[in-house]
């Protein structure tokens, strides 16, 4: 038999059966096809998602980790602000990961919570984040393994002049107190965001690949 004369066969036992029985007939005889295909579009898809994103330049990428806000935040405001302050174009990203939640006492911590402390470990790793903002323990946990970048060495004098008021110090690896976190508890972020932490602080990555943005973003939170 023919394919033109198979295609035939196939269509006119389609064309007798119930709606019911196509769908039944179709997946139990075609199944292992459609998966195939499904696979394939799949596959297709992430590969096109990852050639058209190399198109793009990431400019600045934020870790919002334990808001409490419980999903009634947006990011969207703070975004479109940081845009305009760096000076963005149509091509340039700027990547806010949200809803990263994690208890880091280890009895406690969840299949959520290790599912969040992986993806963080992944984005520094890969050398993909820049900036932290998190609640104090975010903060005091990473630091002890000296994550985040000494900001009176980082920042122009000036600008630490101006943010010191603000300044949190937590304990490094070593367990000497650094001023590694600035508070925004005065700053427009929770108005721009209404992310709900007591406080919020902000800190840069020791492996941040732009901290001339990170920056900036400092100086766009403290005017």
């Amino acid at each position: 038999m023919s394919i033109r004369e198979e295609a035939e066969n196939e269509r006119q036992k389609l064309k007798n059966m119930s709606w019911k029985d196509r769908a039944w007939y179709v997946w139990e005889y075609y199944k292992f096809h459609l998966l195939a295909v499904i696979l394939a579009i799949g596959v297709l898809s992430t590969i096109g998602t990852m050639i058209y994103r190399q198109t793009f330049t990431t400019r600045l990428s934020v870790a919002i980790i334990n808001d409490r806000s419980a999903g009634a935040s947006s990011s969207a405001l703070l975004e479109s602000d940081l845009r305009e302050y760096l000076g963005c174009g149509k091509k340039d990203l700027i990547e806010i990961n949200e809803g990263l939640m994690v208890d880091f006492n280890e009895e406690s911590t969840s299949q959520y919570g290790y599912a969040t402390l992986a993806k963080i470990s992944a984005l520094v790793a890969s050398k993909s984040l820049d900036v932290v903002i998190g609640d104090q323990s975010a903060i005091d946990h990473y630091e002890t393994v000296s994550a985040y970048q000494n900001l009176e060495e980082l920042l122009s004098p000036e600008l630490y002049a101006r943010v010191k008021d603000h300044i949190y110090r937590a304990k490094d690896g070593e367990g000497n107190l650094t001023p590694v976190a600035l508070s925004l508890e005065d700053t427009a972020l929770e108005e721009k965001t209404g992310i709900i932490m007591d406080p919020p602080y902000l800190a840069v990555i020791q492996g941040s690949p732009h901290k001339e943005a990170a920056i900036q973003m400092i100086e766009y939170l403290f005017p």
